[in-house]
């Protein structure tokens, strides 16, 4: 399905220690900077249509603390896309009553929730007191007023024991589907232990595999996983998905976007639909895009470059500097041997 990711705010109420994004975390409510103008999202839509996406995937930030959420959401429906969104459950009955009118809900395909533990404890530990019991309550009610819930788990060191819970829960707690993600490494969680040695993330990835045939809700990995097939094909870089930050702007993808320790924008910011059309912006996007498919035949034809590509999202977090000039690779490596 051909859509938009829109990061319509950069502000959180959570302070999980795990995130790879520069996000102001509570108190910046009241600075419009951090939130997507409504103006800005109706005109990349009326653009985005005719071209033939269709959905929109909210992100942020935390998307309802926009302060114009629902009206987001009205744009969005009286355009006839359809949307989903992310959340992490925090005031999730104020969540439930703006998306509840006629018009949102008609056009809502499901809301996705961000569990990073089975178990109280664990997912706690990671985004903080409280927040397991607000998501398990925020999905039993989508369960009960019939909005279809999925879950997005990121597997790190602190709840990679809970892969086989995780997936009893989402049956338990009768979701949709069920995705798990490796984590993106950024300078902060790498110094916070959190990362999987490489080795790790394919013992993961078998036990996510194992876990999918003995459930009936459909379980996934995440873009991102072990692959021999050394050319890109996921959604930004077939342009089946198109990202645009909270500041306008159209960029490569969401993974990179607002990258935390990256130091600033870099070159997968493409353009700003604050300025430009959304087709001017495509255009570069393109070349970008082009530029990337070479880069990675170079890649797979060089021996001392081709193991990268069993990773690609390694290789944009690396080819887009956001962890630094070193390789990816070495600074895992060291971030691990340091421990």
């Amino acid at each position: 399905m051909p859509r938009i990711g829109i990061e319509l705010n950069n502000v959180c109420n959570l302070d999980c220690t795990h995130c790879f994004r520069s996000i102001y975390r509570g108190g910046a409510e009241n600075n419009k900077d951090l939130f997507l103008p409504l103006d800005v999202l109706e005109r990349i839509l009326l653009e985005a249509g005719p071209l033939g996406y269709n959905h929109v995937a909210i992100t942020g930030g935390e998307p309802p603390m926009h302060p114009q959420f629902g009206e987001a959401l009205d744009i969005i429906a009286k355009l006839g896309f359809t949307y989903h969104f992310l959340t992490n459950a925090r005031n999730f009955q104020k969540t439930l009553k703006a998306v509840s009118t006629p018009l949102r809900r008609s056009k809502l395909s499901g809301i996705s929730f961000s569990l990073d533990g089975a178990t109280e404890a664990t997912h706690d530990g990671i985004r903080g007191k409280g927040s397991y019991r607000e998501v398990v309550t925020a999905i039993a009610t989508c369960q009960a007023v019939g909005i279809e819930a999925s879950i997005i788990t990121t597997i790190n060191k602190a709840n990679r024991h809970e892969i086989d819970q995780l997936a009893l829960l989402g049956a338990h707690l009768k979701v949709k589907r069920q995705i798990f993600g490796h984590q993106n490494p950024t300078e902060h969680n790498m110094g916070e232990d959190l990362i999987l040695p490489l080795t790790e993330w394919r013992a993961v990835e078998r036990d996510v595999a194992r876990v999918m045939t003995g459930f009936r809700h459909d379980i996934s990995m995440a873009v991102g996983f072990y692959t021999d097939y050394f050319l890109p094909r996921c959604a930004p870089l077939t342009l089946d998905d198109l990202n645009i930050d909270y500041r306008g702007r159209l960029t490569l993808c969401c993974q990179l976007s607002n990258y935390r320790d990256a130091g600033g924008d870099g070159e997968d910011v493409v353009g700003d639909l604050k300025k430009e059309s959304l087709t001017s912006a495509l255009s570069k996007l393109m070349n970008l895009v082009t530029k990337v498919h070479q880069e990675r035949l170079e890649m797979a034809a060089d021996p001392n470059q081709k193991d990268k590509l069993h990773y690609p999202c390694l290789v944009c977090v690396e080819r887009f500097q956001k962890t630094g000039e070193k390789p990816i690779l070495v600074q895992m490596e060291q971030a691990r041997l340091k421990v």
